[in-house]
């Protein structure tokens, strides 16, 4: 008994080794629900625990899955988390096509000249200065066609180890905290540490901050005054200028390419439009998009959010509702509508 008890242990234990050191295992599991979703409340209630801020996420309905009536336009976007798979995919918009890249990556594409080609550069706010300090080569537009990689199988350890691309817990620390404290009775242990953490030392979690009031909670990168992603850092006049032709160039460089028009959108970082006054806020997004230097057609995603206050945010996450998503996305279509 004692024997197979031992050899029961073991498993178990070689099963969490193998699961926390493969992205791929971890995310196939996980998929199938067998494992805590480590995002589930939002990524600020990940980092902070704080029970107030609990919120399950909720999956945005499609705004435009019809796919009968799509015009005859391919839509191609830059953008970050705001636009990644399973925040936005093809049936938000009414272009017969969608593709895109994050900013971090760099494509290949041909474009279909029978088809109106539109070019959007999304932004979120916080890292907007840090996007456009560079000349943006996220898509090199090819007059030949290109050439699609075929995906294959992992077929040997590391490759299946390396696991998905879109896999959001990196390194294994992560995957095996997730895997052994992120069930429920875990989750209030962890939500007690931080309330008394909050009432006994007025302490939350590094990459966080709070509102004075308590009642929201945001990204340190937003608050924190010395850094370059932070609504309170100061943006001179020559920054705002280097950036306007930074981005008028990256216009006149696609158009050149081939595209037909160039979007940008900036979206507003949670402390933008939940709370503004807790420094001087820098108004980059108003003073870029009110620049008569700019050439870019402007999705304005401030002015739509910016009247719904807290609530065009999650309680618990970094990232707008779904209220905020579809007046966003229906702005998109609107713009491709009257093209």
């Amino acid at each position: 008994m004692r024997t197979l008890t031992r050899s029961i242990l073991i498993f178990i234990l070689f099963a969490i080794f193998l699961v926390g050191l493969s992205k791929s295992l971890y995310h196939t599991i996980g998929k199938a629900d067998y494992l805590p979703d480590d995002y589930k409340y939002g990524d600020l209630y990940r980092f902070t625990n704080l029970a107030q801020f609990k919120e399950a996420h909720i999956t945005c309905p499609k705004v435009y899955s019809d796919t009968t009536h799509k015009l005859p336009i391919a839509l191609y976007a830059i953008g970050d988390s705001f636009m990644e798979p399973g925040s936005v995919d093809q049936e938000d918009f009414i272009a017969r096509t969608y593709s895109y890249t994050h900013w971090n990556d760099q494509t290949t594409i041909k474009l279909d000249t029978s088809l109106y080609n539109v070019l959007l550069i999304e932004s979120v706010e916080r890292h907007f200065r840090e996007h456009l300090a560079n000349p943006v080569t996220n898509f090199t537009v090819s007059q030949s066609p290109v050439k699609v990689r075929k995906e294959t199988p992992p077929n040997d350890l590391v490759q299946f180890l390396k696991g998905p691309k879109d896999s959001r817990l990196t390194i294994p620390e992560e995957r095996y905290d997730n895997i052994l404290f992120n069930w429920p009775f875990f989750l209030k242990l962890k939500e007690f540490k931080a309330w008394f953490n909050l009432k006994a030392f007025n302490r939350v979690h590094s990459m966080t901050s709070l509102s004075p009031d308590q009642k929201h909670v945001f990204l340190k990168l937003d608050t924190d005054s010395t850094i370059i992603n932070s609504d309170f850092n100061p943006v001179p006049e020559k920054e705002i200028t280097a950036l306007i032709t930074q981005l008028n160039h990256t216009r006149d460089k696609y158009l050149s390419s081939g595209f037909d028009e160039i979007y940008l959108s900036i979206i507003p970082n949670k402390t933008t439009v939940t709370s503004p006054e807790m420094g001087r806020y820098n108004h980059l997004i108003e003073r870029i998009q009110s620049d008569t230097r700019l050439k870019l057609k402007l999705i304005d995603a401030y002015s739509l959010v910016k009247p719904l206050g807290a609530a065009g945010y999650q309680k618990g996450d970094s990232h707008w509702t779904c209220q905020s998503r579809e007046l966003w996305l229906k702005a998109i279509n609107h713009e491709l509508v009257a093209k």
